[in-house]
């Protein structure tokens, strides 16, 4: 018999990247939610996160654009059912040279592609699709576009774009197969008192 199960989402925690180490009030934040398992919809960028995230639950892990640049070897997707909902993982930004024509785009026209752009080429990569997690974009997203829908937590470092808090997300997936998602933030460890 199916029970609900419940995982957490991280994205883009730029560890080694953009920020010296996780975040560990992020690290207590999830440990809290006992989740079943974690998914991270990738920008990596050091196997210690992976490992460090591992020792809360199961963790799965996808490729990021920063991934790729460090070196970082993860899979590009993963495809998994729960309670029926299927469900891929991926970052968003679907090739290095997407990635790099993107930033040509900015360069040259002073614009970059929405959220709703990497979701339309998601959704023609992964049709069959429930449910799609991704990051990349560094801005939190739940909505349904063309019957699938799409789930994207936030970026999982403290930075100006999360007012310095962490962001991640909580998807229960229930015995019966609905998808419920709510979009949490945590506030940086303070410095100890002197």
């Amino acid at each position: 018999m199916s029970r609900d199960q419940r995982i957490v989402i991280l994205a883009d925690t730029h560890t080694g990247d953009r920020t010296p180490v996780l975040d560990a009030a992020l690290l207590r934040a999830v440990e809290a939610e006992q989740p079943d398992r974690i998914f991270h919809a990738g920008d990596v960028c050091k196997p210690e996160v992976i490992e460090r995230l591992s020792q809360i639950a199961p963790t799965n892990a996808v490729q990021g654009n920063r991934d790729w640049f460090m070196r970082y070897h993860l899979p590009m997707e993963c495809l998994c059912e729960i309670n029926g909902v299927r469900i891929t993982l991926a970052h968003g930004h679907m090739s290095i040279w997407e990635w790099f024509l993107n930033y040509v785009f900015l360069f040259l026209f002073g614009t970059m592609s929405g959220h709703r752009h990497f979701q339309k080429k998601l959704a023609k990569k992964y049709p069959q699709s429930d449910l799609i997690i991704y990051g990349h974009i560094h801005r939190r997203q739940d909505e349904v576009m063309d019957g699938i829908r799409f789930i994207n937590p936030g970026v999982s470092y403290p930075e100006r774009r999360n007012q310095f808090k962490s962001q991640y997300a909580v998807l229960t997936v229930t015995a019966a197969g609905k998808v419920l998602a709510a979009f949490k933030s945590v506030p940086p460890d303070l410095p100890a008192p002197v």
